[in-house]
């Protein structure tokens, strides 16, 4: 059997691309780093040329203006026509920490009628106004989300870094798309357990097709028990599972 093939995108100021290949990896697919400068908008590569897309976690292009603002920039206005073919080829893709920043900044989560370029949602500052990095415990909501699938009612052990983390919520908004939780099954906004004082407790949310999921936490940084835990392999499997 195939392997499914798994694009990582990186640009500028990513830094946890080389996790997110060996967690696709070991979850059984064949990840490549794809770089968004000199692979994508070069013309070389496109991002529709894979099984599964993953933006994953660092300081894209220094987080300047806002986090993942630029990255997002050059996906909506460069690569526009991509992102819709994405959507319809329903490429699964994922978006950890400043992945998830840069998906919110596109539009494409939580993924409503507005459409790509017109986020309905922002990742803030932290409610502490620190940069939160440390373990947390995450509840897997029930959801059809297949980044989870078969995961519902677990909890997790991930770590977080992140400065701008706290998701506000500003358009319509089904509360099924919410995939993880922090601290307890109903999720908590109480400090340290929720790091950010997002509401809700929502740590990562999904799209309404359950294909795209944007998180917060790092799994990739939680694939080895020599880490900690192995906890966010379980995402990636799940993830690599529903393309096999």
């Amino acid at each position: 059997m195939m392997r499914p093939r798994v694009k990582v995108l990186y640009a500028p100021g990513v830094n946890c691309h080389h996790e997110t290949v060996d967690a696709f990896r070991l979850a059984g697919a064949e990840p490549s780093i794809c770089n968004l400068t000199s692979d994508v908008l070069s013309g070389r590569e496109k991002l529709t040329d894979c099984d599964l897309l993953a933006v994953p976690g660092g300081f894209a292009f220094g987080d300047h203006v806002a986090a993942g603002r630029i990255f997002a920039i050059d996906l909506i206005y460069r690569l526009k026509d991509q992102l819709l073919k994405i959507l319809e080829k329903e490429i699964p893709l994922i978006g950890i920490c400043n992945g998830f920043q840069v998906l919110i900044n596109t539009g494409l989560l939580p993924g409503t009628k507005q459409g790509i370029g017109q986020p309905s949602a922002i990742l803030d500052r932290n409610a502490s106004a620190l940069f939160e990095s440390r373990w947390v415990t995450l509840h897997v909501q029930d959801t059809h989300c297949l980044w989870t699938s078969g995961l519902s009612g677990q909890s997790l052990t991930l770590p977080v870094a992140h400065g701008e983390g706290r998701l506000r919520l500003f358009g319509p908004y089904d509360e099924k798309q919410t995939v993880l939780r922090y601290g307890s099954p109903d999720g908590t906004e109480d400090y340290p357990q929720n790091p950010n004082g997002s509401p809700g407790g929502r740590a990562g949310i999904c799209d309404p097709s359950g294909r795209i999921l944007g998180l917060m936490p790092h799994p990739e940084r939680a694939i080895y028990p020599w880490l900690g835990s192995e906890d966010g392999l379980k995402i990636f499997r799940a993830g690599v599972g529903a393309v096999k």
